[in-house]
């Protein structure tokens, strides 16, 4: 763990601080008074960029009246990402690994099928009269 974020105001912090040094709220790491943000539970999948099949899960910070600000992991929860509410889903862990099974399995066939027509270019030879 590289960080941490305060749940007061939510400053990035190192996990060798006392207190916060934006807000001085002293920092509790463990048990019911836990004041930081030391991971990210997922509660949505997000879908970025036209064109892609890739969803990513994401922790919903603030919802406007277009968008919700997600973050994808804790360093961005200072400077979440901006995402159209309808390329945002409900968490569904079943959904996310079949696409992400789906996505290694047509890799792996891509990486097959260049290999394969690797294969056939290296027997061409050159042309001769």
């Amino acid at each position: 763990m590289d960080g941490i974020i305060c749940s007061h105001c939510h400053a990035w912090l190192t996990a060798s601080l006392p207190a916060c040094p934006d807000c001085n709220t002293p920092l509790t790491f463990e048990g019911e008074n836990k004041n930081v943000i030391d991971h990210l539970e997922a509660n949505c999948l997000i879908h970025r960029y036209e064109g892609s099949d890739m969803l990513e899960p994401a922790v919903i910070i603030k919802e406007g009246k277009t968008n919700f600000k997600v973050a994808t992991r804790l360093k961005e929860f200072l400077s979440p990402v901006a995402v159209p509410k309808q390329k945002v889903y409900s968490f569904d862990q079943a959904v996310l690994s079949s696409v992400q099974a789906l996505r290694n399995e047509r890799t792996a066939t891509i990486n097959r099928y260049d290999k394969l027509i690797q294969s056939h270019w290296q027997r061409l030879r050159p042309y001769k009269n």
